[in-house]
């Protein structure tokens, strides 16, 4: 390689080291560990609407939409539509 092309391959952009794969398994964990988070985050809300509406302990998502509580319901915790 001439002095030309190395000075210009470490003065891009997108120079490469290993901190590449410091910040790609950062990533990575940080990733996994959203995922885990998003998918208990999506349990608690399955739980807590079959409590609250349907007084039952399940994580089965119900829509909300068939509930009997009547005027109680403003009582119910607000979900966003």
């Amino acid at each position: 390689m001439t002095e030309t092309a190395d000075r210009e391959d470490r003065l891009a952009d997108f120079t490469r080291d290993k901190r590449i794969l410091l910040l790609s398994l950062m990533a990575v964990v940080i990733g996994a560990i959203s995922a885990v988070v998003a998918k208990a985050l999506v349990w608690l809300i399955a739980v807590f609407t079959n409590l609250t509406f349907y007084q039952r302990l399940s994580s089965d998502f119900i829509s909300p939409t068939n509930h009997h509580l009547g005027v109680l319901v403003i009582f119910a915790p607000s979900q966003a539509a």
